[in-house]
């Protein structure tokens, strides 16, 4: 998945998922680019739930999910290969 925000832009593929207390904890593949955690809350959850419902484009895309995920296979332009992912020098 891609992060964009004035803090980083920087592509985060999910490597491991755990439940740590009563959240979610996602990382990323080692040696990846900058190991990273992200920490999901139960309202994060809520929150989460509550705008997909809210856009029908969201529901359309889970709906269409194996249409999406065969031709984002075949275009070669969305896939980020893991050696270049978060690396400037390659």
């Amino acid at each position: 998945m891609k992060v964009v925000s004035k803090l980083a832009n920087m592509n985060l593929t999910v490597g491991h998922m755990f439940r740590e207390g009563n959240r979610l904890v996602i990382t990323n593949e080692g040696g990846e680019g900058i190991p990273t955690k992200v920490y999901v809350h139960p309202r994060d959850v809520i929150g989460a739930l509550a705008a997909f419902f809210k856009s029908f484009s969201a529901i359309i895309f889970i709906v269409g999910f194996p249409y999406f995920y065969i031709k984002a296979k075949n275009d070669k332009e969305d896939v980020v290969t893991p050696k270049s992912m978060n690396n400037p020098w390659v």
